[in-house]
């Protein structure tokens, strides 16, 4: 029988006050002050890392599928507190504790008129694209709040944000925004696979496409920041902490493009919204490692050109350590991790990754491959390091 209201509402309080008892404002006031230098390329006393540890209190709690979290606020906020933001509470480590309303990927392109569905095993799906014709006649208004999945969206957001007031958590554990697709993933999500033939046939569709897209971001975006009063150019726009930004942009459908492609469509769109935002970071879907593929790479030059652009996640095979120097060459944050060898002990490989960066700029060393017994360590093990690798 699923859980009742009665028994998410339980399961809520519990996990909230687990989060207040392993809340260090003070560890999180210096998370978010090392995580801003590294967007800024500022020197910080520490190149953060976030480990993530184990809670035994939260073994055995129930997990809720995703169409119940999506249509139960309390469920998905329980379930996100109780993996993901325990557990970097429990690294030790310089974690911003953060939420956001999880509606899935989808938000930008329901704006825009695609149909979805909300399965259990996943998060939301587009199920039906955007004929080219209503694409082409769709203006996007000024308020987006009642369009699509936005008014889930808000819900979950303004739940959250409410819940965590209440146990005087909301100033400690931000509401960031919604899992936010750039331009070009909302294009290419809305009008599905046609839009890379429109590249050759109609590029000026593509362009006044990317521009409505861009402006839809940039809504969705501003709504979610009114949740949460944080300045615009600043705060947890998604998990991570910013003054010189504030949001992530996706740009999975993005990697699928030439360099020159991308120059010419999206990143124009891409700075734009940026620009309004106050920057962000970027992330993509890419090759993991031992899978030989590479998707991605091809752009990083392009990103770095893009103005806002202060950080980069990314996951790919090949030459970990050479991208990492490629990205501090090209003024980017790498906001990711490092793959482990084999066999590797944990200080040769924090060792390698800090041997890229001279000083202490440029790197936000996120969720390290740790295995049994190392997360209690690692923090400091990495911070020890550090004096001796900067010494």
């Amino acid at each position: 029988m699923p859980p009742s209201d009665a028994d998410v509402a339980s399961l809520l309080d519990r996990v909230l006050d687990l989060v207040a008892a392993r809340l260090d404002p003070a560890r999180v006031a210096d998370a978010r002050r090392r995580q801003a230098d590294m967007f800024a390329l500022r020197p910080s006393d520490f190149l953060p890392i976030i480990p993530r540890g184990d809670v035994p209190e939260t073994a055995g709690l129930p997990d809720f599928d995703w169409a119940r979290q999506f249509h139960d606020p309390a469920a998905s906020l329980y379930q996100q507190l109780k993996d993901h933001v325990l557990p970097g509470l429990a690294g030790g480590g310089d974690f911003v504790p953060a939420v956001r309303p999880d509606t899935g990927v989808i938000n930008g392109m329901t704006v825009l008129g695609a149909a979805f569905d909300v399965p259990a095993h996943t998060r939301p799906v587009i199920t039906r694209y955007v004929p080219k014709e209503s694409l082409a006649a769709f203006d996007v208004p000024d308020d987006v709040s009642a369009l699509g999945c936005i008014p889930v969206m808000l819900e979950h957001a303004r739940h959250h944000r409410s819940a965590l007031a209440e146990r005087g958590l909301a100033e400690h554990v931000r509401v960031a925004h919604a899992d936010q697709q750039g331009p070009f993933d909302i294009a290419a999500q809305a009008r599905g696979h046609e839009i890379f033939i429109d590249l050759y046939e109609d590029p000026a569709f593509v362009h006044a496409l990317m521009e409505k897209c861009a402006q839809v971001y940039v809504a969705i975006s501003r709504l979610s920041k009114s949740v949460d009063p944080a300045p615009v150019a600043g705060g947890a726009g998604s998990y991570f902490w910013m003054d010189t930004g504030t949001v992530r942009m996706c740009d999975d459908s993005g990697i699928l493009i030439s360099a020159d492609q991308h120059r010419a469509f999206a990143a124009p769109t891409m700075a734009k919204a940026l620009a309004a935002m106050g920057g962000g970071w970027m992330h993509y879907c890419g090759g993991m490692p031992g899978f030989n593929r590479k998707e991605g790479l091809h752009l990083h030059e392009v990103y770095a050109g893009i103005e806002g652009c202060r950080g980069l996640n990314w996951t790919t095979a090949g030459d970990w350590l050479g991208e990492m120097r490629r990205l501090r060459g090209l003024g980017l944050c790498h906001v990711g991790t490092l793959h482990r060898l084999d066999g590797e002990p944990l200080e040769a490989c924090f060792r390698r990754a800090l041997g890229v960066y001279p000083d202490r700029t440029g790197l936000i060393f996120d969720d390290p491959v740790l295995r049994p017994g190392e997360a209690d360590r690692a923090a400091d093990l990495w911070r020890h390091l550090q004096e001796d690798v900067h010494a």
